[in-house]
Parts: structure tokens; sequence; C-alpha cells
């Protein structure tokens, strides 16, 4: 069970527009029976506050959670955390990082939240386009860093897919892909990952143009 944290999410406005809003929720990650879930504890709006009397009422709510409170408040008074679904797949690639930490994510957490509780693969993927002049040499080899990817590195590819679905709070999408994903070892569990990953990852590249 994680300690809560800020999740911002799109709602629609409350004027009769068909705009959308950032809204703030407090939530937290929670494992049963049932799977793992998220368990909204309160919800904060648009202009979200910690203040004490919040703190009390959740407090006694919920006497079991260790709230953090003054990470909290930070998370509350930093910006939200950028729009995903304007970016493209190269700019998701290039900033795993930065919208993990906008959500008060480390990569090894946003790692457990993609499925990976084994091979680290996050931080190959980040050290690979750390590496200095990795970024051209992948852009110029296939025109962009995610079509270098789905042609070289499957699983890298499916993480950044993987990612996205999180980071836009496309739940339901992401967890049917790792519940779906093939597991095992050897020859034939590695081939039918592949399998997996290039049958999703061309059905994904299809949608998006």
């Amino acid at each position: 069970m994680s300690q809560p944290y800020v999740k911002w999410a799109d709602e629609e406005a409350p004027s009769p527009s068909d705009q959308r809003v950032r809204a703030a929720w407090l939530v937290r990650d929670v494992q049963d029976s049932f799977g793992e879930h998220q368990d909204v504890l309160a919800y904060l709006g648009e202009r979200p506050e910690i203040s004490p009397v919040l703190e009390e009422e959740l407090t006694a709510l919920y006497p079991e959670v260790d709230f953090d409170w003054a990470a909290l408040r930070r998370a509350v008074t930093a910006a939200p955390p950028t729009d995903v679904s304007t970016l493209t797949d190269d700019e998701v690639a290039l900033r795993l990082r930065q919208l993990a930490q906008e959500r008060g994510l480390s990569p090894m957490e946003l790692s457990l939240r993609l499925g990976y509780s084994q091979r680290q693969i996050l931080p190959e993927l980040l050290a690979l386009l750390d590496g200095e002049g990795n970024v051209a040499r992948l852009e110029r080899s296939a025109g962009s860093i995610f079509e270098y990817l789905a042609k070289s590195h499957l699983d890298y590819a499916f993480l950044v897919y993987k990612a996205r679905l999180f980071f836009q709070d496309e739940t339901a999408a992401l967890e049917e892909a790792i519940r779906s994903e093939p597991s095992g070892y050897g020859d034939a569990a590695w081939q039918a990952r592949r399998a997996f990953w290039r049958t999703h990852l061309d059905a994904y590249r299809a949608r998006r143009t």
C-alpha cells in the first residue's frame, strides 16, 4: 500500500461548455484480493489546498494511513503535471523522468506502476536516451526515437506506450496491457512477448496516424 499522493485528472468544467479543467485528487494505491487499484481519499478540486481542517478530517477518517503532509502541500502548490496527450511519443520517451517527478514518483516507482517488478528496464531506457549523441543517432537511423525503438527495441517501445497510458490515466488499458503480456522464461516465452509487443505497438501506431 503506497503513501497518499496528489493525482491530477481532466474533468468537465462546471460551466455549460465543452471545456475541460484539471482537478486534483488525493489517492493511494491499494493491493487487495481484487488486485491493485486506486483508493480515492479526497477530492481537492481545481485549486487544491491542504488546510489544517482537511488534515484533521483525513487523519480521523483514515487513522491507518501515513500522510506526509509536507510533501502533499508541496505537490498541490506545484504546477499541474504536463498534459501527456499533447506530447509526441518521442517527447514522452525523453521526458519519462520529468513526467514521473511531476507526479511525485521516482523512476523505480514508475517502473512498478508499469508492471516491472523484476527486470529493471526503465533504467536501461533512461541510460540509452541519456547517452551523449544517442538521441541524434536514433533519429538519424529511423526518423524518430520511437520508430527506432519499435524496430530495434520492442520492449523499450512498449514501455513508452504503457507510460503514456499511465500518464494519461488510461487505467483500464494499462491494466489490460500488463495482465495480458506473456510471461515465462526461455526462447519460446521471449518470442511470444516479442509478438505481443509488436501486435500492440502496430495497433497503437495505426491509431496515432
